[in-house]
């Protein structure tokens, strides 16, 4: 008989797909704590879709910081599916409340609907908003992040995301891509809203691209995992010439969860 997910389990499998696949990699004992940090990303990275008002995104926000100062003082209450299972999380595995507040934080960047100015800022993007992430998730996962390239591993995974999820943000009327660079190529953004790119909004894509480090030797095995997964989805946007609109960019894969076997 097959178990029953959990809240946060649950979560995950429908909105994270993509990180609950790369959990089944893990020993069963670790995978509700990493379902649970995933699920309180979800969280928070959805806030800029769930307001209707900027400063509605900065309360949400602001009521998860104080929740995760709670856990951190002691002053957990029950009731809350996820802050409940977190607060067992962070004590399982002392995860520093330092990256919490740092992903929090990168979180209100969403809510300001600002382009990166150039590659550098859509590099610092990268960074902030999945650096800590994968850090915590390490050291759920058994590993050092210290002696791990968790940095070089999170803006990979980063940067692929937000390439092949130009649609979804597109339809929302939002964009994480290099201002300077669309501008270079002539992509006007209500003609890119309107799902109406230009040829050169494939040489953005293709520098952004570029920031990938491929061959990152990691030792933990949900880091292992993780460039592996941003490996393989690098490999399909370079084989759709870039094209971050075609069909063939949007769907999964072929044999993906086989490929991240080897």
């Amino acid at each position: 008989m097959v178990s029953k997910l959990s809240y946060c389990g649950e979560q995950v499998r429908v909105n994270d797909p993509d990180r609950f696949l790369l959990s089944m990699f893990l020993p069963v004992a670790v995978r509700e704590d990493l379902w649970t940090l995933f699920a309180f990303n979800h969280e928070i990275a959805k806030t800029r879709e769930v307001v209707s008002e900027t400063q509605l995104g900065f309360i949400r926000l602001q009521w998860w910081r104080e929740r995760i100062g709670e856990i951190y003082a002691g002053q957990v209450t029950s009731g809350h599916e996820i802050l409940g299972a977190l607060a067992g999380a962070i004590a399982r595995h002392d995860l520093a409340q330092e990256h919490f507040d740092m992903l929090l934080t990168a979180r209100e960047f969403d809510l300001e609907d600002v382009l990166p100015g150039n590659v550098e800022g859509l590099l610092n993007y990268a960074d902030f908003t999945s650096t800590p992430l994968l850090k915590l998730a390490v050291q759920i996962a058994g590993g050092d992040a210290e002696f791990e390239p968790v940095r070089i591993v999170a803006v990979n995974s980063a940067l692929v995301g937000i390439l092949r999820s130009v649609p979804f943000h597109a339809r929302q009327r939002r964009c994480y891509l290099p201002e300077d660079l669309l501008k270079r190529e002539g992509q006007r953004l209500d003609h890119l809203y309107e799902f109406k790119p230009v040829d050169g909004l494939k040489v953005v894509a293709k520098n952004v691209l570029e920031q990938f480090v491929s061959g990152v030797s990691c030792e933990n095995t949900f880091l292992k995992k993780q460039q592996k997964l941003a490996e393989i989805y690098a490999k399909q946007l370079q084989s759709c010439d870039y094209d971050v609109f075609s069909g063939k960019a949007a769907r999964p894969p072929a044999f993906k969860a086989f490929r991240l076997l080897f």
